[in-house]
């Protein structure tokens, strides 16, 4: 939480963040399916319950939110990008959007298009994004396999993702209707040009230079 205040200082206009499923079936947000890499603590999210989790350290005295906490502090004040990383998040993360009445402020995304499929067919309404790190993929595919809004590349693997921008992208991206977010991006001078080009945003770690 104090991350994404400070990203809200920098600048940013939206907060990408990670769901995963609790034992006792609350979404939580964390990055990794276990609790080792970003806390003091050990075991698999979905292995623990919300009281476990909350007793782990995230640094400097932080706790895991519950995707009810980032939504309740962040939504009225900023986008919300939310990945859908563990396995059954996909209705009940809908159904906490519908229930807070933050549909028009949140983009649903995963790698995983049957997640996204899950969740459109649940909540038709909810603007949602497919990611994919490829670029040697038929993209417009990936998208109608997961009745997708959005396509969101990945493409920081790549030295120079802005170049893989082609005219034929956008005009594929347009006969689909789909809009295109672009994950992620630091370097100023490539910023510029991507601010130039008819996508919905960039993703960054560092939102001042965004």
């Amino acid at each position: 939480m104090r991350a994404f205040e400070r990203a809200l200082e920098l600048g940013a206009d939206g907060q990408e963040l990670d769901v995963h499923l609790s034992k006792d079936g609350h979404l939580v947000v964390i990055h990794d399916a276990r609790v080792d890499k970003t806390t003091n603590g050990e075991g698999l999210v979905a292995e623990m319950t919300l009281e476990e989790l909350r007793r782990v350290d995230a640094g400097k005295g932080e706790r895991v939110p519950t995707l009810e906490d980032v939504i309740d502090t962040f939504a009225a004040r900023c986008l919300l990008l939310i990945e859908l990383k563990g396995e059954g998040t996909s209705v009940p993360t809908a159904d906490m959007i519908r229930a807070k009445g933050v549909v028009d402020r949140v983009i649903v995304s995963s790698f995983d298009p049957a997640k996204i499929a899950a969740l459109k067919a649940h909540a038709p309404e909810i603007e949602t994004a497919v990611l994919t790190g490829r670029w040697d993929i038929d993209w417009v595919a990936l998208a109608k396999e997961a009745n997708a809004d959005c396509i969101q590349f990945g493409w920081e693997r790549h030295p120079e993702p802005h170049r893989l921008l082609t005219e034929d992208v956008f005009r594929r991206a347009e006969e689909a209707g789909l809009y295109m977010l672009l994950w992620h991006e630091e370097r100023p001078s490539v910023i510029a040009e991507l601010n130039k080009l008819p996508i919905y945003g960039v993703c960054g770690n560092s939102p001042e230079l965004l």
